[in-house]
């Protein structure tokens, strides 16, 4: 994404990112606090619940918070770990 794109995805507030390694694939979500809870009110009163598969929240969604966050929850095995189900392994090219 250029810093047009970013400076778009901050203003929504949330971005799905897939997140690669060597055991595999991820997708996070990720928000910022005003739009998470905006999304939570509005499936609450939709819906009557609220689910999220792999959630990550930083202070607003930018290039940087979200490199930073993601490479603090790598460090502490977050993905190594089964908090985001749905984790799929690489495919292997033939």
């Amino acid at each position: 994404m250029d810093e047009d794109d970013w400076a778009m995805q901050e203003v929504k507030g949330w971005l799905d990112v897939t997140v690669a390694w060597d055991g595999g694939r991820q997708l996070v979500e990720v928000y910022d606090p005003v739009r998470l809870a905006q999304t939570v009110d509005l499936e609450l009163d939709q819906v009557g619940r609220f689910t999220a598969r792999c959630l990550l929240v930083v202070p607003s969604v930018t290039r940087e918070n979200i490199e930073s966050a993601m490479s603090a929850i790598a460090d502490e095995g977050f993905f190594d770990q089964t908090r985001c189900s749905g984790t799929t392994p690489d495919a292997s090219p033939h």
